[in-house]
């Protein structure tokens, strides 16, 4: 795998940042090509974990940015020959993924659950999934999006 482009962003644990990222995501999928559609496909998966990585992992954002308790999500994002590829890190809490159930849109439909599609879309948005925990930079959760 050739790595073209690399780009790492390090954004405190608040929701507030997830713009930055996800502008971030959407500027290295234009730079490699892909298409609007599947780049608004990277962009919401990245944007759902994340969110996930700060409710989760972290328990929820901060109330005072001058005392952060968390050290933060480190987004690294590589524009390799035939893919995009996007890590990211934490060292919060790390959590079982592949248990994680998988609720279909129609399931989350039929129960009136308010939440719970996070991972449907970011396991159907992209097309490789692989979380680590316990690695040197912490918690690792890598989404792969094909150019082609």
């Amino acid at each position: 795998m050739v790595v073209r482009g690399y780009v790492t962003l390090h954004v405190p644990c608040r929701y507030s940042y997830l713009r930055i990222i996800r502008q971030s995501v959407m500027d290295l999928c234009a730079r490699a090509g892909l298409t609007e559609f599947k780049a608004a496909q990277m962009e919401m998966a990245v944007d759902e974990a994340c969110a996930n990585i700060i409710e989760h992992s972290y328990g929820g954002e901060t109330n005072d940015e001058k005392e952060p308790r968390h050290p933060g999500i480190r987004v690294n994002l590589m524009h390799c020959t035939d893919r995009i590829v996007v890590e990211m890190l934490d060292r919060g809490k790390g959590f079982a993924f592949e248990q994680q159930q998988t609720i279909e849109p129609q399931q989350y439909v039929e129960s009136q659950n308010q939440r719970g599609l996070g991972m449907f879309i970011i396991r159907s948005f992209v097309d490789d999934v692989a979380y680590e925990t316990g690695t040197r930079a912490g918690n690792c959760l890598r989404l792969t999006k094909m150019l082609h």
